[in-house]
Order: structure tokens, then sequence, then C-alpha cells
């Protein structure tokens, strides 16, 4: 306001509708109306005849009765009011170009972590503050901290700001402020320029600027030196890390890990300069493992890595068997996060721990009544063929005779046979069975034998393989009559026993329980989500932090793992010469005409508004 009434008393007014200026002539037909309107009847009395000359002195001035009408006086100002409103006045004064409005785009990537980039950028930022103010964060997807405020807030919000740990997309965060600015408005784009996804920033400037937009980059610089975790994958139950050494020297760093804080390893890796290490932990087990390395570097988000093993994927399996040398024990150690034990059928130890038992071969009473109970407890039972097999009342089918070659057809898909060339597979020996009531037929004989069967025991679940495994020394000698089959030595083999196990324990896939920062995981409905530094309630949740997260219904461990965002010197931006010049803190001040027609109307409406309440409580309305 203070501004406005210094406007007026240092510019002229002028009008741009001077002919709207004709409407002040509405005044006079007031004046006639209320000169020519009823006027009420008087008495003389004689008492009062000493007033009479008082009463012809106030005649002289017959226009003093109508400053004396508030109802007048108000009608008045309205008529005066509304006709320089259609005047359209204005003033000729200082304005902001675009409004005054600016857009400061913070690089909040992983590397604006490193020495203090992201404060440092805050700083120069609040160099550019406007009279309305739009701040965005360059993530992998741009994130409005707040819109059009004022200097004051828009700086007290950059304030509780701080990077995070994922790239940046810069010229989304572009076009984003590119659609909340006019043009002459101004944007301003503070960051290191040592990554970014997407267009390039110094294409998105160029656009920018040909839409009457002024663009001002701001790098924001710091140390340089990084030695850090730039990728880490499964192979099968063993953990690998690449490690990067950005520095032009050969640096030697101490890489720890520690499952559930107990520590698993610790070694010195001597990694050459600007080269990468890659390191095994072999058998990762169940469980949060942190893994570090202890380098000072500038940018120590990348210094540690998170891995997390459900203890629900790992598969124990009990292998109940006599025989010495078992194809199917070899394959299910290849499966990951799976650990077999053998046992021989005499020596059946307690089966709380083991959720799978394997049976091939004969069972003493004893072995299979353990067994028995422990699948009617809610555990799962494997039994397969074998020469020494009898019958089982945990047994889906019911052994007969043993019979000579035949083929195999699926009766029903399933995930345990899938891509598995079951007509590839000679069958020399087999038992001839009859599957019991309620049990399920997967494969079947050309005898209609069942093959692969199963069915519900207790609240467990007990499989039937008729696919013997093989028995003797020379495993793949033809002539030898132990051999029912040579399925065991077809490539397909491994991959039907990872596939039952996945059948049996369900198919979980342990990518679900890792994730790379930038990631976002949608949650079913609104849920408080404890992050690495605090909690939130969101259902559509970004994952920008190093960390473990925890979910309502599981946690998530999260990893970094870029190159380019490790890489603190980076490419930088490109920029053509003549877009090189002197950074402008000040917003660019024109000339522009202000109109107060606005004004005028509000302050007619109020006046209208008080006329209505004046007749009110005269009793006229």
């Amino acid at each position: 306001m203070a501004d406005l009434l210094t406007s007026l008393l240092t510019n002229p007014l002028q009008f741009a509708n001077q002919i709207g200026l004709y409407a002040l002539l509405s005044i006079i037909p007031l004046i006639i109306i209320y000169l020519l309107r009823p006027r009420p009847l008087k008495i003389r009395i004689p008492s009062l005849m000493f007033l009479m000359d008082i009463e012809k002195k106030k005649r002289l001035n017959i226009f003093r009765k109508f400053f004396k009408d508030p109802l007048f006086l108000i009608q008045l100002f309205v008529l005066i009011l509304a006709s320089l409103a259609i005047a359209e006045p204005f003033i000729i004064a200082n304005e902001e170009l675009g409004g005054g409005h600016t857009v400061l785009v913070l690089d909040a990537s992983a590397s604006m972590q490193a020495d203090g980039r992201f404060e440092r950028a805050v700083v120069e930022a609040n160099k550019f503050l406007s009279s309305k103010n739009t701040v965005i964060l360059a993530e992998n997807v741009p994130v409005m901290a707040v819109k059009e405020v004022p200097a004051g807030s828009a700086s007290d919000t950059m304030k509780k700001l701080k990077a995070k740990a994922t790239t940046a997309d810069i010229s989304g965060a572009m076009l984003l402020g590119r659609r909340m600015l006019p043009e002459g408005g101004r944007m301003v784009v503070v960051s290191d320029f040592a990554s970014w996804t997407g267009e390039d920033p110094a294409v998105s400037k160029r656009l920018a600027e040909a839409n009457g937009i002024n663009v001002e980059f701001v790098t924001v610089t710091g140390r340089t030196d990084n030695i850090g975790i730039v990728g880490g994958w499964f192979e099968g139950s063993d953990y690998r890390v690449v490690i990067h050494n950005f520095n032009k020297a050969t640096q030697t760093v101490k890489l720890d890990a520690a499952t559930d804080g107990t520590a698993k390893l610790t070694a010195n890796l001597n990694v050459k300069a600007e080269s990468n290490e890659y390191f095994t932990i072999s058998n990762l087990g169940a469980g949060e493992t942190k893994i570090s390395i202890d380098s000072n570097d500038a940018l120590p988000v990348d210094n540690s890595a998170y891995v997390i093993i459900p203890v629900s994927i790992t598969k124990d399996i009990l292998y109940v068997t006599n025989n010495t040398k078992v194809p199917s024990i070899i394959a299910l150690n290849l499966v990951p996060f799976a650990t077999v034990r053998k046992m021989d059928s005499g020596k059946i130890p307690a089966l709380s721990t083991y959720p799978i038992v394997m049976v091939s071969g004969s069972l003493s009473p004893e072995g299979e009544k353990s067994i028995s109970d422990h699948v009617k407890a809610g555990k799962n039972a494997v039994i397969i063929a074998s020469p020494e097999l009898s019958n089982m009342d945990m047994l889906p089918v019911e052994l007969g005779e043993v019979s000579g070659e035949t083929s195999l057809n699926v009766v029903r898909g399933s995930r345990i046979t899938e891509d598995i060339g079951i007509d590839k597979i000679k069958v020399k020996k087999h038992f001839k069975a009859t599957l019991k009531r309620g049990a399920v037929t997967l494969l079947e004989g050309g005898d209609k034998s069942p093959m692969l069967a199963y069915w519900k025991y207790g609240t467990g679940i007990v499989i039937y393989s008729g696919i013997a495994d093989p028995v003797g020394d020379n495993i793949f000698d033809p002539l030898n009559t132990k051999i029912w089959n040579d399925f065991h030595a077809l490539p397909e083999y491994p991959l039907f026993w990872k596939q039952m196990l996945e059948w049996i324990t369900g198919s979980l896939d342990v990518s679900e329980y890792n994730a790379k920062t930038g990631q976002y995981i949608k949650l079913a409905a609104r849920e408080t989500v404890k992050t690495p530094s605090e909690n939130i309630t969101t259902d559509l949740l970004l994952l920008d932090e190093v960390g473990i997260y925890g979910l309502p219904d599981k946690e998530v461990a999260v990893n970094l793992y870029d190159e380019k965002e490790s890489n603190l010197a980076g490419g930088g931006i490109n920029v053509l010469p003549s877009e090189t010049k002197e950074i402008s803190y000040n917003t660019q001040i024109i000339r522009a005409p202000k109109y107060f027609d606005i004004y005028l109307i509000m302050i007619a409406i109020i006046l209208v508004i008080l006329e209505l309440y004046y007749l009110r409580w005269r009793g006229e309305l």
C-alpha cells in the first residue's frame, strides 16, 4: 500500500478510456431526483414564528440538505467511483519483469551431498529471491517444495531441504518451471552439473529463453575425491559388489560386511586408479547385511550398501537317504538360499528346524512316524521312488509292483514341470501305482501310473516323485540295472528341483526386498513408512535415501548404485560461447502501467453494501 501511495504522488494519473469520464454526468440525474422528491407537509405554529427568519436564511443554500443526508452521499460516491472505474485510471510505475516471479531449481541428487554442495546451492539460491518465488527440487522426478511464495517463506523452506540419493532430471524440473512462468519471468538453476538424466539442461535453457524466460545457470563445486560402492547383485546365494576408485591414484580400502550386527568378513582391497574392483561375499545368510568401506572421501552416501535376505526365502532341507551319490542333492545345492543336510534313514534328528524333508530309500517305523507327524503339523515332504520304498500312509499313491519301460505325459500343468522336456525322459523302470482319493496327479506314465503327484496330509503337503534317483557308483552307465531313468543326465534336471522348491515354498524373489534409489513402491493404502531418516505417511513411496525402509509387511534395502552420481568430477554443462554472460542477481525492472479500476470497483461494492445496511436500519427495507 505504501508503494501504491508513493507511485500516486510521484506519477500523474492517466485514463486509458477517457470517454468513460462522461459517465460522471450520471451525477446530475441523482441531484435532480433529490430536488424533485416529495417533501413532508409543514404546519406553521404561531409559537414558532420567531424561527421564520432562520428558515429563510437556510433556503439561500438549497444544497446544504444534500450533505446532511447520508444516503445521498453514499449514492454520490458510488456513481463517482463507478464512472472513474469505467475510465480505467492508471499510472506509469516501475514493475519487475514477469510479475517478479522467480523459479528456483535446486539439484537435489546424490552428488550434491558431497562436501556441502547442497548447502552452498541454497546460499546461492537465496541471492535470487524476488517478490514471488517457486522452489523445485530436481530429483529423478521434479518435486515442488513451495509455489509462488514471498522471499521470506521461500528462504525458510530452502533451509529445511536436503539432497537425496537419486539422480537428477534437471530438464524435467526446468520444464515444470517453464509451465509456471509468464513471458519475462526468471528461472535459476543451481547445480554441480556433474550428471543428470533426461534432456541436456543446456538445450532446455535455450528452449525456455526462446519463450521469453530469463534463465540463469549457477554452478556449485567442491571436492571431487571419491571411492564408492557403485554396484551389487546376487549370484545364487552369493552377493557381488563393485567398488570404483574415481581418484587418480591407487587406493587401499577395508571392506566390512556384517549381518544383523554380527561381523561376517573383513577384507583389504587394493583398487587401482579410475578402475573397478569386484568382490564376492559367499553364502550370504538370511537377515539384514551392511557392506561398507572405510573411505574418508567427499561423498559418504556410496560408502555403504545394504542387502536383505528374508528368512522366508531360505530353504532348509533335510535329505534322508542311505545312498552315497545322490544327483538330486547336488541339484538342490545349486538352488539359491537352499541348504541341504544329508542324513541316513536310521539317524533322523529332530525335524522342527526343517520345513522340507526329502526321502529317497526306506524308512524305519520310527522315522516314518516322525516325518508323518512333522507333515501333519504343517511342514512338507518329498518322497522319491527307489527300490527300497514301501507303502506309507502319508504317500498320495498306493504303490504296486515294479514295472518296466513307460512314457511320461503331463496331466496338469504346474510350476514344477514348466520348461522341462518331459518327453525327453526315458523311464526304464517305475512303480505301477494308483492314486489315492484326494490326491492330484501332475505326471503319469503310459500305463496311467502316477509319476508325480501330491496331496494335503494333515496341514502339510506330501509330494511323490516316481522318477527315481539313480543308485550305484557309475550312475551314467546305461547297463546299470539300478538306474531307473536318465533324467539326471538331462540339462533340465537342476531346474526341475529348483522349481519344485519354489512350488513348495512359494516363488519369492529376493529383488522384492532389495531396490535402487529412484524407484517407487505402490502401497495398498496410505501407510506410515519408516525411511532411513524419518517416518512418512503415503500410498506411493519414492525410494530416495540409502538404507533400510520399514514397510508395513516387510523391510526393503535401498542402495544408490549409480556410477555417474558417484563421479563428482562429472562432465559439466556445455553452453555456447554466446550464452556465457555475467550472472544478474536482481530481477529486471521495467516501466509499465498500473491500473486502479479494480480498487475503485471494490470500494463501490462496499458502499452499496453500506447503503443497504443504512436503509434497513432506517426501516425502509
